[in-house]
């Protein structure tokens, strides 16, 4: 049916900015951090369209206090260019080298829930650091537009824009399966497509060499 393959939604690629120096800006692809997330709630297909986001938009929120409006407004321009079309659930962490006026930031964009995405960014940032480094710090999400934390994350932006395309026109129950580490995801409709969904999600994160950690999100069937 419908299928996305199972990477990080990491990043790798050297950003510059002019403030403060150089603002150096590395975004590493190293792995996942493990979720201890609770269980998940399994909603129908008529009730995800009621609640999932407009897959058109997104929200680049920049949060660190120690920039004034221009760097922050210099680094949102760079996170865009850099995000492209692949953008929520995302976070963005950095922490400064010790002895340097360059920060290095860390970013994961498209995954299926805010947690999975600050859980995994956070870590990057960590896994990076030495001694004498700053601890890292949150400097920004990538969130839907007009979305709340209380709106809770189901899906990333590319499944939610797949799910809301095609829902309609798929027959039979529709089920559909997320990872809850990496940005995989699959969507089948029809009877007893439960298992088909999780196998092919799994075997997507498989694929892309994790552990396969898939769960169902939407079930007509349930």
């Amino acid at each position: 049916m419908f299928s996305a393959p199972g990477d990080l939604g990491a990043l790798r690629a050297p950003l510059a900015l002019g403030f403060a120096g150089l603002l150096a800006a590395l975004i590493m692809p190293l792995p996942a951090a493990a979720q201890d997330a609770p269980a998940t709630v399994v909603i129908t297909s008529d009730e995800a369209k009621a609640v999932l986001p407009d897959a058109e938009g997104y929200r680049l929120e920049i949060e660190n206090d120690g920039l004034n409006a221009q760097q922050r407004q210099d680094l949102g321009t760079m996170l865009i260019d850099t995000i492209g079309d692949a953008h929520f659930f995302g976070a963005i962490y950095a922490f400064l080298p010790e002895g340097s006026r360059q920060l290095s930031i860390h970013l994961r964009r498209q995954l299926h829930s805010m947690e999975a995405a600050e859980k995994s960014a956070l870590a990057d940032c960590d896994a990076e650091r030495s001694e004498g480094d700053s601890e890292c710090y949150r400097i920004g999400r990538i969130v839907p537009e007009n979305w709340s934390d209380d709106d809770g994350s189901l899906l990333s932006h590319e499944a939610t824009f797949a799910f809301s395309q095609n829902v309609d026109a798929l027959e039979g129950p529709k089920v559909v399966a997320r990872s809850r580490n990496t940005t995989a995801w699959a969507m089948w409709s029809g009877e007893d497509v439960r298992q088909r969904a999780l196998d092919e999600c799994n075997e997507a994160v498989e694929a892309g060499g994790f552990e396969p950690d898939c769960e169902i999100v939407i079930n007509d069937g349930a």
